[in-house]
């Protein structure tokens, strides 16, 4: 399992909808909608996630 780095949501790498590569690290997204908040300031979302992180914060997405 992965972090979402915008809204902290765990996912399956294999599920994500996007990924992202950001100072030679692939982040990956629950949605287009995060993937485009990590693409437009991708320095405070990469700094905020934690090798030891939680399951999110009840952030969802449908699609």
């Amino acid at each position: 399992m992965q972090t979402d780095p915008v809204c902290r949501m765990q996912i399956e790498p294999a599920r994500a909808a996007a990924q992202a590569e950001h100072e030679g690290t692939i982040y990956y997204f629950c949605s287009e909608g995060c993937h485009k908040t990590f693409v437009a300031n991708p320095g405070k979302y990469a700094s905020a996630i934690a090798p030891a992180a939680g399951h999110g914060t009840g952030h969802k997405h449908h699609g």
